[in-house]
């Protein structure tokens, strides 16, 4: 009960004091300055009226309004009106809401300490304002300004207690007179106010919270089953990891039960989360006056599950246009045949980064129109936006390296300085371009390892296999060796063989050229070819003729440079 009493204490809203003019209502000693710091900006604008809702146990009652044209400025405004009401109306079902527990526990110690009794947590604010289980009757009296008043009649209470005023610009809006507006608000407010008090009583408020918690241990054990349940799928997910992998194959049935078993662990966990989402708003509803704010908790699941759905369509319908888009563009036939492979390595890199950056935007998109949806997050303060920002500018400076590497992967991909299927080198590292992400590429190099390279530290880069291909295939021909003339025809003549062999020359993009004697070192003379491929096919090629022109230098007698002539030489 004192849990309850501070969870009520900090819920409900200070009360107010009386306001002048024609629509005065309320009680004296009560600050509606206090009251309003408290309370929401609830007035809408309606043509020339000013409408506010009036709640009671948060739930809305009735609707008052002013006119904001033509005023005198002697009336309040509709959301004024509104709070100084709901105090009053707060008065007949919560008149202990003065002080918080703490203040009560206050004045009790100090009035034990001196001896006196102030009773001003204890004892409500008089006679027949304290709860009880005799209803309260609201009746309709005309002031001397022939505004129609409701006031309750209260036990115990020989004056009646003023609640508010029904003003002309109340019935306007409504279509009504004061006298028929002020007794369809008289039957709304007397039964909403003795159903508050009936509530709000200990006895009543006890098997609530009896019932709450039996509720709450039901779904808590569910939660418990499920979490149990969850446990053993996993465990029965590892068995089957594991036998798939003793199999060593795809297995049809084995495959089926394993991507089941998956489904029913995905959905377990979201039987968890909404379980627990449940027990939150139960809780949450216990507490008179919040069924309002438990209600939007419990429609949060259903809520989220239709945004996710949202913004998992769009997300697949950009994956579809992106892949379309992408598609026409690298089979474009204005694009010529010898960057037509390019365009396909390019295709597939861009493909793969497009949809990470889709998947990446669906994912926020989803989380803020969620978190938004929240109830208070979207009618946070400016003070907690600008310290949102705040903590956004240090999230930047800490994880500025990420971004780094995330802009540095964007213009990899703009300028297109490699692509999945390349093969680089960088700084040392060499090997075939596996993935181009958007943090980081991955690498796998000869002996089959993967190095992982974040794309901001890539400062040389070299790219073996962009559009075309080509070696510089060299052959060391010794001095001891009569004539040069001999080595270099017999390389030509290889270079012919190789162009006409149907098997090697569908590699090349053109006839290879003889650079003739490149240098003259004591080792010996160099030959040099150069050997122009499609991409990647470089390396096969220069193997496959430097065999052919090593045959024939051994057929011919060609005597290539053995160390023989350093030797002479020291």
């Amino acid at each position: 009960m004192a849990l309850l009493a501070v969870v009520l204490s900090m819920a409900i809203p200070s009360l107010a004091a009386p306001s002048s003019g024609p629509s005065g209502f309320g009680l004296p000693g009560f600050n509606v300055d206090v009251l309003n710091r408290n309370q929401p900006e609830r007035g809408l604008a309606v043509g020339k009226y000013e409408l506010a809702k009036v709640n009671i146990l948060g739930v809305p009652a009735i609707t008052v309004s002013s006119s904001v044209l033509n005023s005198d400025g002697g009336s309040p405004a509709a959301r004024q009106r509104a709070a100084v009401i709901e105090g009053n109306l707060r008065l007949l079902y919560d008149p202990n809401q003065l002080c918080g527990q703490g203040e009560r526990l206050s004045e009790w110690l100090l009035d034990s300490v001196l001896g006196g009794e102030t009773n001003v947590c204890t004892a409500g604010l008089g006679p027949g304002m304290a709860l009880s289980d005799r209803p309260v009757r609201l009746e309709i009296v005309s002031d001397g300004k022939g505004n129609q008043v409701l006031e309750a009649r209260l036990p115990d209470r020989k004056r009646a207690f003023p609640l508010l005023s029904v003003t002309e610009a109340d019935a306007e809006i409504n279509g009504v007179t004061t006298e028929q507006l002020a007794k369809r608000w008289r039957t709304i407010l007397e039964n909403r106010i003795n159903h508050a008090r009936e509530i709000l009583r200990p006895r009543q408020l006890a098997q609530r919270w009896r019932i709450t918690l039996v509720v709450e241990l039901l779904l808590l054990g569910m939660i418990a089953v499920s979490l149990l349940a969850w446990s053993a799928l996993r465990r029965r997910v590892s068995r089957l990891q594991r036998q798939r992998f003793e199999e060593g194959r795809r297995v049809r049935s084995l495959e089926v039960r394993l991507h089941l078993t998956h489904t029913i662990t995905r959905v377990l966990m979201v039987l968890v989360l909404f379980l627990l989402v449940m027990m939150v708003g139960l809780g949450v509803m216990a507490v008179p006056g919040q069924i309002p704010l438990a209600l939007e908790l419990l429609l949060q699941p259903s809520f989220a599950l239709f945004k996710v759905g949202v913004v998992t369509m769009v997300g697949l319908l950009g994956r579809a246009l992106s892949t379309f888009l992408l598609h026409q563009w690298a089979d474009n036939v204005d694009v010529l045949a010898q960057e037509r492979a390019r365009r396909d390595q390019r295709y597939r890199s861009l493909l793969r980064v497009i949809h990470r950056l889709i998947d990446v935007a669906c994912l926020l998109v989803v989380g803020l129109w969620v978190l938004l949806d929240i109830p208070g997050v979207r009618t946070a303060s400016i003070s907690i936006l600008l310290a949102g920002g705040a903590l956004l500018g240090a999230l930047a400076f800490v994880f500025q390296g990420l971004l780094r590497d995330f802009v540095a992967g964007m213009l990899v991909l703009i300028e297109d300085r490699y692509a999945i299927g390349d093969w680089i080198e960088i700084d040392g590292v060499e090997g075939e371009v596996v993935d181009v992400g958007l943090f980081s590429t991955q690498i796998r190099c000869l002996d089959q390892r993967v190095d992982t390279l974040d794309n901001s530290t890539i400062r040389q880069l070299r790219n073996h296999t962009k559009l075309r291909s080509g070696s510089l295939v060299t052959f060391v021909v010794s001095h001891r060796q009569s004539s040069i003339d001999q080595a270099i025809a017999l390389i030509r003549e290889e270079i012919d063989r190789f162009v006409n062999d149907s098997d090697w020359n569908h590699r090349l993009l053109g006839e290879p050229v003889l650079r003739g004697v490149r240098r003259i070192t004591p080792l010996g003379t160099h030959l040099e070819v150069l050997l122009i491929t499609k991409s990647g096919g470089q390396w096969v090629s220069e193997r496959e003729f430097q065999l052919r022109v090593l045959r024939r230098f051994e057929a011919e007698g060609v005597v290539l440079a053995d160390g023989l002539e350093l030797t002479r030489l020291t």
